[in-house]
């Protein structure tokens, strides 16, 4: 290694990943002293040294322990600030939190514009489905038909239509996380399954309910006299 030769003197296990299955490609390393290391790269500065507590409740001791141990060893005076840091569980959980909450953000308002895009497009379906039935319409208020009956037909159309969309995505999502669970641990959510099928509901109800009212306010002599 770097035109040195070196005596093994064992061998570890293999190292597995979280992701590909556990299998890890890049298990190929050599571990050696500091001082080889110090003498193979010199310009390399920075240390990464991981240490094991042995219950959480003594982390704050060993904390403390450990940043007065290193400002003795790096020799830094009392009125000077760590020349090091620390960092915990705590801190790389952080990290996770804010890389997932941006991809959540991300993710949230890509969707908003696909469920806004879908809206619209119920809702112009609507629009022309009670221009095609417009003379059913004038019949059916002409016989005593009611403009609650009219908006409630309309906009359970809506809202059946959009659900019926809805079951086809939940099936296509959960068959894709199937798929993906043969490379990438997934897991499929009842609550957010039940969420996007509610939520596929509500556009049908909030982009269906202008159609229906469209519809419900038509007058039924022009309606019947409409070709």
């Amino acid at each position: 290694m770097s035109g040195i030769l070196f005596t093994v003197v064992g061998v570890l296990e293999k190292q597995k990943q979280a992701f590909g299955g556990g299998k890890n490609p890049q298990d190929n390393k050599a571990f050696f002293p500091i001082t080889t290391f110090h003498r193979i790269h010199p310009e390399q500065l920075d240390y990464w040294i991981s240490l094991k507590y042995d219950d959480p409740k003594n982390r704050p001791l060993v904390e403390d322990e450990l940043t007065e141990l290193l400002r003795r060893r790096r020799k830094v005076l009392n009125d000077k600030p760590d020349n090091f840091a620390i960092f915990g569980t705590d801190t790389i959980t952080r990290l996770w939190d804010q890389i997932t909450g941006g991809l959540f953000l991300l993710l949230f308002s890509l969707s908003s514009v696909a469920l806004l895009v879908g809206g619209v497009g119920v809702m112009n379906i609507m629009l022309v489905s009670v221009t095609e039935r417009t003379r059913e319409i004038g019949v059916r208020k002409a016989i005593g038909a009611t403009k609650k009956t009219i908006l409630t037909q309309f906009t359970l159309e809506a809202i059946t239509l959009c659900a019926v969309g809805g079951v086809f995505g939940v099936l296509i999502g959960s068959a894709i996380a199937y798929g993906l669970s043969f490379i990438l641990p997934t897991l499929l959510s009842v609550w957010w399954i039940l969420t996007a099928f509610l939520c596929s509901c509500a556009i049908g109800l909030v982009f269906g309910i202008y159609p229906a009212w469209k519809a419900a306010n038509l007058d039924p002599i022009e309606a019947l006299r409409y070709e």
